[in-house]
């Protein structure tokens, strides 16, 4: 059971480190101040073929919908959470397609200590929050436990032997 403090959520720092504490078989990168969580609990899977189930990004190199430059330690965290939880939560995932501009979900982006659909990856049923805090901490951490066992249930399946 994942279970976070006030200062677990600080920064994108502090969570990484719990989250590796208590999160078993997960393999970090880092890339540019970001950090990306891999299933990966007997470290089999080339690094290449590896998809993170949470990342934590520190900045706008990549995407500007959170203006995460506007303070050093602004971090939106990321998570793949499948389709039954992200349904749960708000619904059908918009049909557009994932990763090529800023999905419109009624979601203000750049609002903190809320959770909200993935600007970019609502599709794929990825969610996210900028700066967790106290109105978010209980429901993120039960969140990462969500993309951890459905990035458990994705391992499994790709190491089942073809039928």
């Amino acid at each position: 059971m994942v279970s976070l403090t006030s200062a677990d959520v600080r920064d994108a720092a502090a969570l990484l480190a719990v989250l590796q504490r208590q999160l078993p078989g997960v393999v970090t990168s880092e890339g540019s101040g970001d950090w990306y969580l891999f299933y990966d609990p007997d470290d089999v899977t080339v690094p290449e073929k590896r998809f993170p189930f949470i990342t934590l990004v520190t900045g706008d190199r990549y995407d500007a919908a959170s203006n995460l430059d506007r303070d050093a330690l602004a971090y939106r965290v990321n998570l793949g959470i499948g389709r039954t939880a992200y349904e749960e939560l708000f619904g059908k995932a918009p049909r557009q397609a994932a990763g090529r501009e800023i999905i419109e979900t009624g979601s203000d982006y750049t609002a903190t200590d809320t959770v909200m659909p993935h600007p970019f990856y609502a599709p794929l049923h990825w969610v996210c929050v900028v700066n967790p805090g106290p109105s978010t901490i209980d429901q993120l951490a039960a969140l990462v436990e969500r993309a951890y066992a459905e990035a458990d249930r994705h391992y499994a399946g790709d190491r089942r032997p073809p039928s």
